[in-house]
């Protein structure tokens, strides 16, 4: 996909007033931090992103800061993928409660070694990791990869940023990565130090020994679940 500027270039501090919602999104679009005078190395960075979303609340969806030191602005995800990530997360986060460690969805945000930050579908972690984090390196965004990742793909993902984020997340010590494509009914698997495989229309995931019990039904809550 084709990335396009609008017509109104954003001001240094803000996206313009003059744009609505409509003529801004079209899927993404990528800023350099340069424009803002921010770098991934700026110890301030993630106040000013902070800043940066609360003044634009009117016209930001998702962002996201990737490795090659952009600012990613991502159009909020509609249906059916909202629906998605909702039976995903919930599934997680009923999980964590019987079984342990934390689980989160797209708001959550993960500063990478790069310093690229993240914000995956849906995560898990353990207890164990995120005890041995120290205070000053979770808030306001944790520095650290979550033991589980899922990226649920949506039009406007490119494979290869996909194949990125995830190089990174196992880079970082996640030890299980799925990539959802529901269009195409397919699941790719990543495990540290393995080959990915690949799983056309299956019924039911599993959490291996990362997340021992953990089932999700990827065909009837996101194959089929589609408007």
């Amino acid at each position: 996909m084709t990335t396009t500027r609008t017509k109104t270039p954003p001001q240094p501090a803000e996206i313009s007033d003059e744009l609505t919602p409509a003529e801004w999104f079209r899927g993404y679009i990528l800023l350099p931090l340069s424009e803002f005078g921010q770098s991934l190395d700026n110890p301030n960075l993630d106040a000013w992103i902070e800043g940066f979303a609360k003044r634009n609340k009117d016209f930001v969806g998702d962002i996201e800061i990737t490795t090659r030191g952009e600012l990613k602005i991502m159009a909020p995800t509609g249906e059916p993928g909202d629906l998605h990530e909702a039976e995903l997360n919930a599934e997680l986060v009923f999980h964590a409660r019987r079984h342990g460690g934390l689980a989160g969805g797209p708001t959550s945000m993960f500063i990478l070694r790069d310093g690229s930050r993240l914000c995956p579908d849906a995560w898990w972690m353990s207890a164990e990791r995120w005890s041995s984090l120290p205070e000053e390196a979770r808030r306001p965004f944790r520095a650290v990869v979550p033991d589980f990742l899922v990226e649920i793909a949506s039009p406007s993902n490119r494979e290869s940023d996909l194949r990125d984020k995830v190089r990174l997340y196992l880079e970082g010590g996640a030890r299980l990565v799925w990539v959802i494509n529901a269009r195409l009914r397919r699941v790719t698997i990543y495990r540290p130090g393995a080959e990915p495989e690949t799983l056309h229309d299956p019924d039911v995931l599993g959490g291996g020994d990362v997340l021992p019990g953990f089932a999700f039904n990827v065909r009837q809550r996101i194959f089929d679940n589609a408007p």
